[in-house]
């Protein structure tokens, strides 16, 4: 028999359990502190603008705090947006739990 591996999706949920957090968005928020831009951010990933709100703000919803920062005007009209503490913690929680996990899947044999 060939070699077997395992392959989880992990995210986090709040107290009501719905989804709040995954590997979408926590790439999301890293090219986001990345590149100080969601539009650039959004690009980057190949994602829309639009859906990569959506996704920000849904998330901000369900957790009752913000994970971004978004600034807008300047001279072209643009903006620029920056990872919350909150959401830079929440990043990193997330990344320690998936290596962690990661790690006990391949002590199983």
């Amino acid at each position: 028999m060939k070699k077997l591996d395992y392959a989880v999706k992990l995210w986090m949920v709040n107290d009501k359990g719905e989804s709040v957090f995954g590997d979408g968005l926590a790439e999301l928020l890293e090219e986001i502190d990345r590149c100080h831009s969601m539009l650039k951010a959004a690009e980057n990933l190949e994602m829309s603008y639009r859906y990569a709100l959506h996704r920000i703000t849904l998330a901000e919803d369900r957790l009752g705090q913000l994970l971004v920062i978004r600034l807008r005007g300047g001279a072209k009209g643009g903006g620029s947006s920056a990872v919350t503490d909150f959401g830079k913690d929440l990043v990193k929680r997330y990344r320690s739990a998936q290596a962690e996990l990661g790690r006990e899947l391949k002590e199983m044999p």
